[in-house]
């Protein structure tokens, strides 16, 4: 229980004085009487580890003092032969902490007693929960003032950026656990390399990975496993997985574990039959030697947005290398031509979730990386075998300028006046080479930002061409 505990003391030093009132997560039925696997909530989980459905937190805090109070389900014979055994308040109190607990049927008549004294409330009041459980209990459990019973003397505050900071930086514990959730899916990965075969499916090597996974005490996946041979790896979330892999194609796995409700993410490509082709190893040669340079960028002052600034800039002079854009290293960035072949971000941050809480922005500015951050690093090169001749504008563009257009405009008018201002551009056509049309590469770790350097995470997972061909040969 000690990484919750960790976090109410630091959440109780930001607020100093309040209640904070949290939800956790409820079965979700799939069909009649066929349920979802249940997850508990994030936010909940960080600052309880209370694992079971149905539940509500109050935490009070006194001159930076936390005290949990829970709402459970109470211990109930019968459904505990349906469902599975409760652990009840005693179990909230005994095993979870809880300085109090009570039954979850109770919350609304007591907690106006529990908030007596406390005028400043942090709850997500944007949630669904907030309207089904507090808006009409808060309006009576904090005092009223002149104005009359519709004015309650509560100061609401959202709880989401405070948590979003807190969870920004891991502590030891949730580095131990992520460290097991990679060396787990790491093993998964390795013995992915070594089933594969050409004429299976991709479902047949995914199953063979994931029962690694469970086998070395995953709970659960970190996200649906994308098993993608061939011209899918071009397809970014390809999670259909049921194509056959053929001889001399290679294999992008996105796959990961989950352990103690912390998440991996890791990405591999390799070749089915063992042996990189020349064009292949052409490719995966350059989305290396970019990943490498984003890892070593992962140290204590630098930005998310200069790594991948530096990303697109290595990869840019890649795909000079490889012939797949027209023009310069300067003209590919400025353009924006990288864009056909890499279109997403450099990397995320890691934790509860695959894609954990927090900004990569601070008062709009970078944020720069401090010691106990994780951070995921994947570039890739996807070459679309439905693209080999691409038309590329010759017409300037900067991200930012078009992140801010669209904040000012909105959306829709600024994407039109995007699709405008491309069609209206003069054109330069270019042909792929054709040994590199289907092609898809992603290399992906798990990377700590400590004051010692960038840590990784996965690093035992065979990267380089002669430990990927050690392996799978």
């Amino acid at each position: 229980m000690g990484n919750s505990k960790i976090a109410r003391e630091n959440l109780a030093k930001q607020i100093k004085n309040g209640a904070v009132i949290l939800h956790s997560g409820s079965i979700v039925y799939r069909n009649n009487d066929t349920w979802y696997p249940f997850r508990q909530d994030s936010n909940f989980y960080y600052l309880t580890e209370w694992p079971e459905p149905d539940a509500h937190a109050v935490i009070l805090i006194k001159d930076s003092e936390p005290e949990l109070h829970l709402f459970v389900q109470d211990r109930n014979e019968e459904m505990e032969t349906w469902e599975g055994k409760r652990l009840g308040q005693s179990g909230a109190v005994d095993d979870y902490e809880a300085l109090k607990a009570y039954s979850f049927q109770d919350y609304e008549k007591i907690l106006p007693n529990l908030l007596r004294g406390f005028n400043d409330i942090y709850c997500d009041y944007s949630s669904n929960n907030f309207e089904k459980y507090d808006k009409k209990v808060l309006t009576h459990a904090v005092p009223y003032d002149q104005r009359g019973t519709d004015f309650s003397n509560a100061t609401l505050y959202s709880l989401q950026p405070l948590i979003s900071e807190l969870r920004l930086i891991k502590s030891d514990g949730e580095i131990e656990l992520l460290t097991k959730a990679c060396d787990i899916t790491v093993e998964g990965h390795i013995h992915a390399m070594k089933t594969a075969n050409a004429g299976m499916y991709e479902y047949q090597v995914g199953a063979e990975m994931e029962r690694i996974f469970y086998d070395r005490g995953a709970e659960r996946l970190g996200y649906p496993s994308i098993v993608a041979g061939g011209h899918n790896a071009c397809i970014l979330h390809y999670s259909t997985n049921r194509d056959q892999l053929d001889e001399g194609s290679l294999l992008l796995i996105d796959a990961a574990a989950e352990y103690g409700m912390y998440s991996s993410d890791v990405t591999r490509t390799f070749p089915v039959s063992g042996k990189f082709t020349s064009p292949q190893k052409d490719v995966y040669e350059e989305v290396l030697k970019v990943q490498n340079e984003g890892i070593e960028g992962v140290v204590v002052g630098n930005s998310m947005k200069e790594v991948h600034q530096q990303t697109i800039k290595t990869l840019s002079e890649s795909l000079v290398n490889l012939k797949l854009v027209p023009l310069g290293v300067e003209e590919t960035i400025s353009m924006m031509h990288f864009f056909e072949f890499f279109m997403h971000g450099t990397g995320h941050w890691l934790g509860l979730d695959v894609h954990d809480a927090g900004s990569n922005e601070v008062n709009g500015q970078p944020r720069a990386f401090e010691h106990g951050m994780v951070t995921t690093i994947e570039p890739g090169i996807y070459v679309r075998p439905t693209k080999p001749v691409i038309e590329f504008p010759l017409l300037e563009r900067d991200p930012n300028e078009i992140r801010e257009r669209r904040k000012i405009m909105g959306m829709e008018k600024a994407t039109k006046l995007e699709k405008e201002e491309m069609m209206n551009a003069k054109t330069v056509k270019h042909e792929i080479p054709k040994d590199l049309l289907g092609i898809g590469v992603r290399i992906e770790d798990d990377i700590v930002c400590t004051n010692n350097g960038p840590m990784n995470l996965t690093e035992n997972a065979p990267k380089t061409i002669e430990e990927i061909e050690a392996v799978t040969a």
